[in-house]
């Protein structure tokens, strides 16, 4: 429950088809019952480990379907030293090269992967080459549904939402647009939510740190944005990262300045704005501050996302997925 990749890609997806009708359990896989009938099993980032084929077999015979559902490259090798734990020296090679291996022998298991970006897509059909792929893009938390809109008349406060501890290059790689925006408007502040290490200059006042959020709070930080912000370093291995911050600001009607991934490019009708480098960073900061600029970026944000992002579409085009198989 601390992890926003379960959060979005299970707890979501199990929230929503039970709203639906059906019925959904969140367990771990030493959890499965022996005497219950499962008709699907998704397995969330499946690893490699001792008994797992056999678990699979057992699973097959009982007449289940199993799906494998993947969110990062996080299955081959080649890309280990890219990964986010390497280049922020959190994790070692050594041990995110073995957890890869681990991930691409358990994928090979299974016949249908779903995945949340394109990119992902083609790189799983690569290596899973008779494997069924289904691209099943993130979408707004349902829980959110309950939150009312924000005002339009907001202050100028960007958001930066780390999430994880892996992002301090990502960040560092628009310190000096940042640092030049906040110079030249004083009135502006930004506010980092969660773990981050940063080297920023700014006035007193203008930046504020506050503690990663459970969850069920966290919502409440998102929707205080009026512009928020997702740098990412240029890498194979962030290429195929999803375009959730955007997603997550846009429900509140914040459009996001972002670097230019493909999972971004999709939402770019949907508060999505690219930047490609410093110069461009600086400047679309600088027009969101004129008001008919904003406007147009930010109004019925939430309704252009609802109609992309939506829960509930991702859910049916789940089950559509698994049943045709």
């Amino acid at each position: 429950m601390q992890d926003p990749s379960f959060i979005y890609r299970c707890e979501n997806l199990a929230l929503a088809l039970t709203a639906q009708g059906h019925h959904t359990s969140l367990l771990h896989y030493t959890q499965l019952s022996s005497r219950a009938q499962y008709d699907v099993i998704i397995f969330h980032r499946p690893s490699y480990r001792f008994g797992f084929n056999w678990l699979v077999k057992k699973l097959r015979k009982r007449g289940v379907k199993l799906l494998a559902d993947i969110d990062d490259l996080i299955f081959s090798s080649q890309y280990a030293p890219v990964s986010p734990g390497v280049i922020n020296q959190q994790v070692s090679l050594a041990q995110t090269l073995k957890n890869f291996s681990a991930n691409a022998k358990a994928l090979a298991n299974f016949d249908l992967i779903s995945t949340s970006t394109a990119p992902l897509a083609e790189k799983l059909q690569q290596q899973y080459a008779s494997a069924r792929i289904l691209t099943l893009p993130n979408t707004v938390h349902q829980s959110w549904y309950q939150h009312r809109e924000p005002s339009a008349e907001r202050p100028l406060r960007l958001t930066y939402f780390p999430g994880t501890r892996s992002h301090d290059r990502d960040f560092a790689s628009i310190a000096a647009p940042l640092t030049a925006f906040l110079q030249q408007y004083p009135q502006a502040q930004l506010h980092i939510t969660g773990h981050l290490n940063c080297q920023l200059s700014c006035r007193p006042g203008q930046l504020f740190i506050h503690d990663k959020q459970p969850f069920a709070d966290y919502a409440h930080h998102v929707a205080q944005s009026s512009i928020n912000l997702a740098p990412l370093e240029n890498t194979e291995f962030n290429q195929h990262k999803s375009a959730l911050k955007a997603i997550e600001a846009a429900y509140f009607n914040a459009p996001t300045v972002a670097s230019p991934i493909a999972d971004m490019q999709r939402l770019s009708h949907c508060g999505a704005l690219l930047a490609h480098n410093d110069n461009q960073w600086f400047d679309t900061l600088c027009a969101l501050t004129k008001p008919d600029y904003y406007a147009l970026q930010s109004r019925q944000l939430r309704q252009r996302l609802l109609a992309t992002a939506n829960v509930d579409q991702q859910a049916q085009h789940l089950l559509q997925f698994i049943y045709a198989a």
